[in-house]
């Protein structure tokens, strides 16, 4: 029967493969597309962020010939009074405007309430002052100057703005003092499209002598994006069950004799059919707004007071008028970076409908970006488990840039909303995790390599230490000992203040150089290696040279690396083969090395070899007991052995019998 295939490890089997790679990819693909299902604040706004990029490169000049923004501005108040003007004033400029030739005028500001500089007002909070004050007399009207402009409205198409108070949900159903939308209007609602959005009504409307003489009212709320941004409007809202036009989407339905309108959805997109134009909506009933960069072009309403504007400026044009004096009017964030006043935000959206162009968020956006995303982490993922750092960094940069790209052409070219937010997030976040992911990957196999190697060089030095002690009468369990040994004492040593520099890459060179002490033997004639008796002087002179033998031999071997400075672990090896013979005392061979003179690794070989010399039994004598070592060396401490490493022996010297005794050489 063959033998049975091996595998490696687990742990092995999942880092060298690239399933960890993958499957890492395919759920962090999987966790931004979940992310962005709920829609956290902070990627609603990322994204927001990113469409206001897309539309600013969009951006155009007013793209219509209307409407004309006729403003009360710095100059205005400063040649006629401070901010509200008395209603004749207002109503000399509306009468002006129809003089010209406007076709409908909207006020985008509120008159709730008397003007009160009107005289009727004056008088009756004078006499309302006075104690026992005589009766108001009759005068046909309570306020002169709102009986003049509703007057000047009527005299030609205009609309009047109103708010809707959106606190004011009690009103919802049946709300009081209902606006008044242009005559005529009629949406129809075909079948599949969803309800407008409905308000709370609470309208705060002008007075009714002005309401009454106009053509119709418009609302001016404009809801804000969560992070205070103005990018979409509502045309059309639904208040007590009846549909009510924005004043912008008013001021147009006055200008023209066309007042229906019809509410469907087509290929996948809210629309609202008005005349010959089909105006997008997004899934909330809203219009995303085209902001016109620069914002449409003002006149003062001093110039038109002055007769300063000319004859065919206004003529047949729709005008809206308002404040946009510094601290005076509405004023909102806009995608442009820019803000915009209120009337230049009412402005924009009828630009936007008379040159019929539109930004679009079809319904089936969405669903194109989930797709997007799934389909660029799955791309991404297989590319990035097959390439380099470079490649991918390349990949990841210009995957993002294609991405964004292709949105930015997309939006310049036919104003449709694709966000590539949720596509560059995914390769941004795979190019980072997965690179990390790789690098670990990559580290943990060179790891391995490197253990192997190094492994393989244990076995060879073992091996080579085994070779000069067969020669020898020592053993291979001498080499594996005396190496725990060095191991302990070097440890101990590190920590201590003096030796506290010792790291423990130094400690693990120190170790894996101590079985070599005694490589020299190698050039030690076998005669004099071997001789069961007593050395002559002579003979222990050679005997003594295989010190200086062995760190010749590694010497030559350093040099001829061509890296003599990276040698450290061969360096300790040739510090400890030449001086692990040195006395403390400088009584020593083969230099008479003297104290901290002698390298640290000699010095600590010198009591391993001394200590497992004694404690181990031979043919030709018997071991000494662990007591009589340690008193041994303990009396020899700073005549032969350094103190410092005697007492860190004396500190370890358990480990020491217990490194002896499971490593003991097997009885002959």
């Amino acid at each position: 029967m063959a033998d049975s295939p091996t595998f490696p490890a687990a742990p092995d089997r999942w880092m060298e493969g690239k399933l960890a790679i993958l499957l890492t990819g395919l759920a962090l693909t999987a966790l931004v597309t979940l992310i962005s299902l709920f829609q956290p604040n902070f990627l609603q706004k990322a994204d927001l962020f990113v469409y206001d990029q897309l539309l600013a490169s969009r951006a155009v000049p007013a793209q219509s010939a209307d409407p004309v923004l006729v403003v009360i501005d710095e100059a205005s108040l400063a040649a006629y009074g401070q901010w509200p003007w008395p209603r004749y004033r207002l109503a000399m400029l509306v009468e002006r405007l129809h003089a010209q030739g406007a076709r409908v005028i909207a006020l985008d500001f509120l008159m709730p309430e008397a003007d009160r500089t009107s005289p009727e007002v004056i008088l009756r909070e004078r006499l309302r002052d006075q104690v026992d004050a005589p009766a108001l007399p009759a005068t046909g009207s309570e306020d002169s100057n709102s009986q003049r402009l509703g007057a000047a409205l009527a005299k030609g198409p205009s609309i009047l703005g109103y708010f809707l108070n959106f606190a004011d949900s009690a009103t919802r159903d049946q709300p009081p003092n209902p606006p008044k939308p242009p005559d005529g209007l009629v949406v129809t609602r075909l079948a599949g499209y969803p309800d407008l959005p409905a308000m709370p009504s609470g309208p705060l409307r002008s007075l009714p002598q002005l309401t009454g003489a106009a053509s119709g009212e418009g609302f001016t709320n404009a809801q804000e994006d969560i992070d205070g941004t103005l990018r979409r409007v509502p045309l059309l809202l639904t208040v007590g069950g009846k549909d009510y036009p924005s004043l912008a989407f008013a001021t147009l339905l006055a200008a023209s004799p066309d007042r229906r309108m019809q509410l469907a959805q087509e290929e996948s997109e809210n629309v609202l059919r008005w005349a010959d134009r089909k105006i997008p909506l997004d899934a909330s009933g809203y219009l995303l707004l085209d902001y016109r960069r620069p914002p449409p072009e003002a006149i003062s309403a001093l110039a038109v007071l002055q007769n300063q504007v000319p004859a065919d400026r206004l003529r047949n044009r729709i005008v809206l008028l308002g404040a946009q004096a510094t601290g005076l009017g509405d004023l909102h964030r806009t995608p442009l970076g820019k803000p915009l006043s209120g009337l230049a935000v009412h402005a924009t959206v009828i630009d936007n409908i008379l040159a019929n162009t539109f930004v679009r968020r079809p319904d089936w956006a969405r669903g194109a970006e989930l797709a997007l995303t799934l389909l660029t982490g799955l791309l991404a993922t297989v590319l990035l488990s097959r390439t380099g750092f470079l490649v991918a960094s390349l990949l990841v940069t210009g995957g993002t840039l294609a991405c964004y790209a292709a949105s930015q052409a997309l939006m310049i070219s036919r104003g449709i909303h694709l966000s590539p937010l949720l596509p560059m997030l995914t390769l941004v976040l795979l190019g980072s995790v997965l690179s990390l992911l790789k690098y670990g990957i990559t580290a943990h196999k060179l790891r391995l390599r490197t253990r192997d190697l190094l492994d393989a060089q244990d076995d060879i030095i073992i091996s080579m230490s085994v070779l000069a002690e067969a020669r020898d009468k020592e053993t291979g369990g001498h080499i594996r000992r005396t190496r725990r040994y060095v191991e302990i004492l070097a440890k101990q040593l590190a920590t201590t203040p003096r030796y506290a520099h010792l790291t423990h890459f130094d400690i693990e060179l120190l170790a894996k150089s101590a079985p070599l002490h005694d490589i020299g033997k190698i050039g030690i004639p076998d005669a004099i290696l071997q001789k069961p008796g007593k050395l002559t002087a002579d003979e222990y002179a050679i005997m003594q040279s295989h010190t200086l033998i062995g760190s010749a031999a590694l010497s030559r071997i350093v040099n001829d690396s061509g890296h003599p400075e990276k040698q450290t672990f061969l360096d300790y090896a040739r510090q400890m083969t030449e001086s692990h013979h040195e006395y403390w005392n400088g009584k020593g061979y083969p230099h008479q090395l003297h104290g901290d003179a002698i390298p640290l690794a000699g010095r600590l070989m010198a009591l391993a070899d001394v200590y497992d010399a004694l404690i181990s039994r031979r043919v030709y004598k018997k071991p000494y007991t662990h007591a009589e070592v340690c008193q041994f060396i303990t009396e020899k401490s700073g005549s032969q052995f350094d103190p410092d490493i005697v007492a860190a022996f004396m500190a370890k010297n358990g480990e020491f019998l217990r490194v002896a005794e499971a490593f003991a050489d097997p009885l002959e």
